[in-house]
């Protein structure tokens, strides 16, 4: 899913990993049972033993108890009835009471604890304005219009699906965030003898709806309207196999590929399938001069000393700032990139909710040609590797365009690199509160002391460029630019006077170029 989105505020970029000191904090407990009779906890008569936090091979927190150990995802809730008594609602097992005589660790471990199950159960601590619009947004007709009609992204998913029989041929299956329910359809369609069509928004009521119009349908899909957080027992037992379209920009803006590994911990079965069940975040550096200008003189406003009497010169900056502090999402022409892409793979049978609160991406290009290089650019692919074949869904600058298109990250002051050198940095991606991530770009040449940053790039507050600018590029077997894109050769000719601008009125770092006014590039690509 993907949508534009309101502005957030910024916030500090240095936040640690969530919870990190806790792995192995622990603390004696005894065991008790409910009396029935007596209608009270009373012991059980077990020996104490340690109960603590610990992390799997897969980093996800789990709680270990002498009799069990159980993830977080089993806890429904943690209540401390006293100083030195707590109760856990397991999912499987019910209640489970537990005695401390230490009042003053109790109280430290059900903290921690408390703690980590926020940072697990993000969408509790998610900023209710934001979450509402989420919810309201995906309510809409339109909007699950806008996605049905992304060709690319229907089509893929369905052939993923129908041409994966054996994943679901008698199978039960979770549909999460069904929005229209068209992936529980299609998972009838392949042979699901049952679907739960997990939609927190009221589009449930659209999925009942076409799924009592379909007479083929109606029997086997059950509509679950609520957050996939708040589901008990609605959902009968563990499914075989996951189905979602948790996809935002960059893959992971919105956040909800988080509620997609809760419903894996919470619903699958082991060894169960998830479509999709991977996707790797694709970035590599760019040079477009048109882009870098537009940006630039989206201040211009602001550069008026005569506004009816009022100098608006002081608040130039401040514009100048807001324009490249906005990632640009549009359709990038292959020949801008300046380098063969790396890839960060995240496997969803196994990555952590944790794990997605702080995202590094390191990176190392060698640029083969004279240029400003003006940012980097992004993109996704999503796995769908069934035990009948593997289906990919690119979102790649040489694949047909998607409603996701393709987005990238400016630099305000652009490097300017000579062929062979090489640039390095790190892209830094950080968790925010309004299911979104600020994005910092730290980029330098190689070898040498010259650099530029973006230090605080808001996700969650896109440029739709394609709708905004005449500019703007269209990949063939994609839809015309509705802003009047110009046709090739014009478009060369703008980027070729816009580079010539820039090289007069923008600063740059890097070494001394030549031969720029000449924009066409090689581009090694994937």
């Amino acid at each position: 899913m993907a949508k534009p989105t309101a502005k957030a505020a910024p916030a500090p970029f240095s936040r640690p990993s969530p919870n990190l000191a806790l792995d192995g904090a622990e603390v004696t407990m005894s065991p008790c049972r409910f009396d029935q009779a007596e209608l009270r906890w009373v012991p059980t008569g077990e020996a104490a033993g340690k109960v603590s936090l610990k992390k799997d091979s897969g980093k996800n927190w789990r709680l270990v108890m002498p009799s069990q150990d159980v993830a977080l995802s089993e806890i429904r809730t943690v209540s401390q009835l006293s100083p030195q008594f707590v109760v856990f609602e397991l999912v499987s097992k019910g209640n489970v009471g537990l005695q401390c005589k230490d009042e003053g660790e109790l109280k430290k471990f059900v903290t921690e604890l408390s703690r980590c199950r926020a940072d697990y159960e993000r969408f509790e601590q998610y900023e209710q304005g934001s979450v509402q619009s989420y919810f309201q947004y995906y309510a809409k007709l339109a909007n699950q219009q806008n996605m049905l009609q992304d060709g690319v992204r229907t089509s893929t998913y369905r052939r993923a699906i129908v041409e994966n029989p054996d994943d679901f041929k008698q199978k039960r299956a979770l549909d999460l965030g069904a929005g229209s329910g068209i992936l529980s359809f299609f998972a009838v369609q392949a042979g699901a003898e049952k679907v739960y069509a997990v939609e927190a928004s009221s589009m449930g009521e659209v999925i009942r709806i076409l799924s009592d119009a379909n007479d083929f349908l109606g029997p086997k899909i059950e509509v679950v309207n609520r957050p996939v957080e708040t589901v008990t027992d609605e959902v009968d037992g563990k499914v075989d196999v996951l189905v979602s379209e948790p996809i935002g920009t960059f893959l992971f803006n919105e956040r909800m590929i988080e509620s997609y590994l809760v419903a894996r911990d919470r619903f699958l079965k082991p060894g169960g399938k998830m479509y999709p069940n991977a996707g790797t975040i694709c970035i590599a550096p760019f040079s477009d001069a048109m882009l870098h200008w537009e940006q630039q003189n989206k201040s211009t406003f602001w550069k008026n000393t005569d506004f009816y009497g009022v100098d608006l010169t002081a608040a130039e900056k401040r514009s100048q700032k807001e324009s490249f502090r906005s990632p640009i999402v549009d359709y990038i022409n292959p020949e801008c990139l300046l380098s063969k892409a790396i890839e960060k793979r995240f496997d969803f049978t196994t990555i952590s909710v944790e794990s997605l609160q702080s995202i590094e991406i390191p990176f190392e290009f060698e640029i083969s040609q004279p240029c400003l290089v003006h940012g980097m650019a992004g993109w996704f692919d999503a796995y769908f590797e069934g035990s009948n074949q593997t289906v990919l869904l690119s979102t790649a600058p040489w694949c047909p365009g998607t409603h996701w298109y393709q987005i990238r990250f400016l630099l305000e002051v652009p490097l300017g690199v000579n062929p062979g050198q090489c640039i390095e940095g790190v892209l830094k991606m950080e968790a925010n509160n309004v299911q979104s991530y600020y994005i910092k770009l730290q980029m330098n040449i190689k070898g040498t002391n010259i650099s530029s940053e973006a230090p605080c790039i808001d996700l969650k507050d896109p440029e739709y460029r394609f709708y905004s600018s005449p500019n703007s590029y269209t990949p063939p077997g994609t839809g015309a630019n509705p802003a009047g894109q110009p046709q090739q050769p014009q478009q060369q000719h703008t980027y070729a006077q816009a580079h010539a601008l820039q090289s007069q009125i923008a600063p740059m770092r890097g070494s001394q170029v030549n031969g720029c006014g000449g924009y066409g590039m090689e581009t090694t690509m994937q």
